[in-house]
């Protein structure tokens, strides 16, 4: 897996389709595109519960992932979002001000206390499985939910913002590989 950064790009969801590394960063096969940008979807929602409710995602600025795999199905894809979420907790619980205000998963969002932390969804096209998680940096006015950003609770706000997402992009990059390389290691009964 190739882990890619796009720089700034403003997310609305039209960006969650095959062939996006290829678009922007002329990279093939399994990737993951991290960039950040403020976030707007609401005709671009692939969520069927929240398309349904008239929801839409919104925040001044996120880390964003776009994680393609060949082929894959869809079980396998929330496997792999859920393993994201995971890894981003994980890499999070590093700053004191996470553990005093507590960090979790519930389903496929990272909570801080209360308050979202994240969005994330996992889908499928017609040639691979597709994930986009969106971490707020700072949430800003308009967000329809409780929801807190990095620069609210980390200390370091440039530090973090500045090396969060290459550090988990990288990370989950190497741990796709490494999941992938342990199948072939293996003696079939």
């Amino acid at each position: 897996m190739k882990a890619i950064d796009l720089g700034r790009i403003d997310y609305d969801g039209s960006q969650l389709h095959h062939a996006f590394a290829y678009e922007q960063a002329n990279k093939l096969g399994a990737t993951i595109c991290y960039f950040r940008g403020n976030a707007n979807v609401k005709e671009h929602l692939v969520d069927l519960e929240d398309s349904l409710a008239d929801d839409f995602i919104k925040s001044e600025e996120m880390w964003h992932f776009i994680i393609e795999i060949p082929k894959a199905t869809i079980t396998e894809m929330v496997v792999w979002q859920r393993l994201f979420i995971s890894m981003c907790i994980d890499n999070l619980r590093a700053f004191e001000a996470v553990l005093e205000l507590g960090i979790t998963r519930e389903g496929d969002d990272i909570m801080v206390g209360d308050r979202k932390l994240s969005v994330s969804i996992a889908t499928l096209s017609r040639f691979s499985g597709l994930i986009h998680v969106g971490i707020n940096i700072n949430v800003g006015e308009g967000c329809p939910v409780e929801a807190i950003g990095l620069n609210e609770f980390i200390k370091e706000k440039e530090r973090c913002s500045s090396i969060f997402g290459g550090n988990m992009a990288v990370a989950f990059a190497e741990e796709y590989e490494d999941v992938k390389n342990a199948t072939f290691k293996v003696i079939e009964v």
